[in-house]
């Protein structure tokens, strides 16, 4: 896993500025900051649009390492997850170090017994189970049904 410190970080791109942003980012969501002063910008750096940055990549084995340790985050990070999984095309991994995704398709394996057991518990609401499903889906390597979880309605 690349060190939230690691000097690599910047030469990944994230959506708005560059991966030593997201690394800042994940070392305030684990510090224990509130997730109102961090959750948008690090979900709009690494997924906005259905546009996967780069920085995704090497984020994904934190926001399940984080995830793990702070149940209280765990629905918001593997959610962030699954959208990254959800959005990101096969073409778009061919700029990121192989060690990089190795981890990040371990991060999928290790982020599924958490995501399963929220799903055990009962759910806020409707779309609360939509994301989960949907990232379940994606973490399963199926993006297609994610997508399609994601866009059913309630209505």
């Amino acid at each position: 896993m690349l060190a939230l410190s690691d000097p690599q970080w910047p030469q990944f791109h994230a959506n708005y500025t560059d991966g030593g942003h997201v690394a800042g980012i994940l070392r305030r969501a684990e510090g224990g900051e509130p997730l109102d002063q961090w959750y948008d910008n690090l979900f709009q750096e690494l997924c906005h649009q259905y546009t996967v940055s780069e920085a995704a990549y090497p984020a994904a084995p934190h926001l399940v390492r984080i995830a793990a340790a702070r149940p209280a985050l765990r629905k918001e990070l593997l959610v962030l997850l699954g959208s990254c999984y959800a959005s990101s095309a096969p073409s778009s991994r061919g700029l990121i170090p192989d060690k990089v995704l190795e981890e990040w398709r371990s991060s999928a394996k290790a982020a599924i017994p958490l995501l399963t057991g929220l799903l055990a518990e009962p759910q806020e609401s409707e779309p609360d189970l939509r994301y989960l499903l949907s990232s379940l889906a994606a973490l399963h390597g199926y993006p297609e049904l994610a997508m399609a979880i994601e866009r059913l309605d309630a209505a």
